[in-house]
Parts: structure tokens; C-alpha cells; sequence
């Protein structure tokens, strides 16, 4: 069966922080995964600049429209994966770019961050719900390749053959305590944070 109307449907890409759309446009916007750690510091949980998109989103919401966005709570696997090279390969503390950028989903945002960029933006009636589920790679290859498509890749590029080969094989000898009989298994958590305008 064809969904109806979708002839209708318009993609569009523009800056989070200048949308070119009219004030009062939407009755929701959804947003997922898109960090606010470029203007705002989770651990200290304060602004570090001016917040562009909040505001921005709020301006092309109706009248009592909702905001919805979705964030990384708890990352296993990430976390874990950060936590074994530094432990088998401490030289990547020297490296000016994992110093800068550290792989995709390593800011370790929190629900009360967005909760003070709600607020701040304007949005009311704040409301917070968490899901979680367990993430199950079929082996360890697969789960490297994750690793790597997330952000490791520019880093682990770096480390000569030999080394990297050497870090691998250690990296997959600690992730046995994950390995179970259908996979490698690590928890992830997500949340939502929803405000009116």
C-alpha cells in the first residue's frame, strides 16, 4: 500500500541555529541526536555561547507546539570502547584531534543540560522519559566496524599496522566479557525531552 500525500513531502537543508521558515509554522519539530555541547558544558552545565537553535526552533513553533528531542544517556559500548584504548594505548592522549573531538557520542550529554536549554530557550511544561535496550553485535568484527563508522576510524587510522593490529587483538580479548552465545552484548540508553512554546 503507497502512503498517501507523499508527493508532498519537501526535504529541506538548512542551519539549526538560522531556519528559513516563518514564525509560528509548525505544531511539532523532532529532533534527534543533533548536541547542543557546541554552546553548552554538560559536565558544568552552563552555557559556554550563545544558544542559536533553541530559540530558533522555538520561533517557527505555533502557539502551545511541542519540541521533542533525544539524546545518548549511556553508551556501553562507547564508553567502553574510549576506556580500552586509553588503557592499551595511552599515546592516543597525546593525539591533538581525540584531545578536540573526541568520537561521535563521547560529549556524554545530560537530560538536565537540555532541561536548562529548554528552559532558557522559553519552552514550558518540560517532560523527560528514558528508554533502554541492549545493542547486540553479531561478533567482534562487526562490533569493531561500529566502533570504527562512529568516529574511531580518523584516530585508529593513525596508529601504524603493527601497533594497531597488536591494540585490536587486546581490545577483542577484553571484549569477551560482553561475548555471549548470540553476540556481543552492551546496554544503551536514550532520552527524550519534550517542551511546549
Amino acid at each position: 500500500m503507497e502512503p498517501q500525500n507523499l508527493k508532498n513531502v519537501q526535504v529541506a537543508f538548512m542551519n539549526a541555529g538560522n531556519l528559513g521558515f516563518k514564525n509560528d509554522t509548525f505544531d511539532i519539530a523532532l529532533c534527534g541526536f543533533m548536541g547542543w555541547d557546541d554552546c553548552f558544558d554538560f559536565d558544568k552545565l552552563v552555557f559556554t555561547q550563545h544558544d542559536k537553535k533553541t530559540p530558533e526552533i522555538l520561533r517557527v513553533l505555533r502557539r502551545d507546539g511541542k519540541f521533542v528531542c533525544c539524546s545518548w544517556e549511556v553508551q556501553e559500548d562507547v564508553t567502553w570502547m574510549e576506556e580500552a584504548v586509553l588503557r592499551h594505548h595511552p599515546a592516543i592522549l597525546e593525539d591533538h584531534d581525540y584531545l578536540e573531538h573526541r568520537p561521535i557520542g563521547m560529549s556524554y550529554e545530560k537530560v538536565q543540560g537540555y532541561a536548562i536549554i529548554f528552559e532558557n530557550a522559553g519552552f514550558r511544561d518540560i517532560e523527560i522519559s528514558t528508554h533502554s535496550m541492549t545493542f547486540i553485535s553479531t561478533d567482534e568484527e562487526e562490533w569493531w566496524r561500529q566502533m570504527r563508522q562512529i568516529g574511531w576510524d580518523t584516530l585508529l587510522d593513525k596508529i601504524e599496522d603493527k601497533e594497531l593490529r597488536k591494540l585490536k587483538a587486546v581490545i577483542f580479548n577484553d571484549l569477551q566479557t560482553y561475548n555471549k552465545t548470540d553476540g556481543i552484548h552492551f546496554n544503551k540508553s536514550v532520552f527524550y525531552i519534550c517542551g511546549r512554546k
